[in-house]
């Protein structure tokens, strides 16, 4: 039967207890899950942790959570009936705390939700799961196949670690994919630049053009001017944007911005 939100519920609790497992959780820990659906991970995390805050969109699963809530007596969870994407990180307990993030993430939505989360500097550790190619997108490194703006979005901000693969065996409905558990901890990294991003959004817009095309079009520098800016910063000109790390298009941001 097809779920109102396309969720594909983990069944398989060997795989539960290892993402939980991941998240080297303590009883001082705030948590926060992110479509908990039918309580699979929450189960095993509310009983190790101080405070359990769950987000979940579906009103029917949300509602059989705080029934379990209230059956078992538990204080120390809340459920949040809220699209995660809408939800004010001000609206919930985890505004100011440190927090660790557990999530079977929603496959369509699942970028989306970590561009949100690793911004936000109180944050400290993640287990997510996703499915396998996004999770290698995030992880990848410049000459990778997958290596692109999510990648280095991803690592600007955390230090990633893909720790396993799950088979669509342990989902109900099983999906068409296999899925991975990624690792992620706050490397707790300055705010950046906006032209950062901005600019390594565009240079993978046209990923196949040179780095010397990319600079130019986006900053209106001259080719002689782009090529001397990457010179510069020992990066060769003719390079494609997967083949620049982000080491490197920090330091091209930075020249950039001075230019300016």
């Amino acid at each position: 039967m097809r779920q109102k939100h396309g969720q594909n519920f983990l069944i398989d609790n060997n795989i539960a207890n290892n993402i939980v497992k991941a998240a080297d959780l303590t009883n001082e820990d705030n948590v926060l899950e992110i479509g908990p659906g039918k309580g699979v991970l929450t189960k095993l995390i509310q009983p190790q942790v101080k405070h359990l805050t769950a987000v979940e969109i579906d009103s029917v699963l949300a509602q059989q959570q705080r029934y379990y809530f209230s059956f078992h007596n538990i204080n120390n969870a809340e459920v949040i009936t809220e699209d995660f994407l809408k939800l004010s990180t001000s609206h919930f307990s985890l505004s100011t705390l440190p927090f660790k993030v557990i999530s079977n993430l929603p496959y369509n939505v699942g970028t989306a939700i970590i561009q949100k989360i690793l911004p936000l500097d109180n944050w400290t550790l993640c287990v997510l799961m996703l499915q396998k190619e996004v999770i290698q997108r995030l992880a990848a490194k410049p000459g990778d196949k997958d290596y692109g703006y999510i990648s280095i979005f991803t690592q600007y901000y955390a230090d990633c670690k893909i720790l396993f693969d799950v088979s669509p065996k342990c989902f109900n409905p099983a999906p068409k994919v296999v899925s991975s558990v990624i690792k992620l901890t706050n490397k707790h990294s300055t705010v950046p630049d906006k032209i950062l991003f901005d600019f390594i959004k565009h240079a993978f817009s046209q990923r196949r053009k040179t780095i010397l095309n990319s600079l130019s079009s986006f900053s209106k520098l001259d080719k002689t001017q782009a090529s001397g800016l990457l010179n510069t910063c020992q990066i060769d000109p003719m390079l494609r944007p997967d083949r620049i790390s982000l080491t490197d298009f920090l330091n091209l941001t930075n020249a950039l911005r001075l230019l300016k």
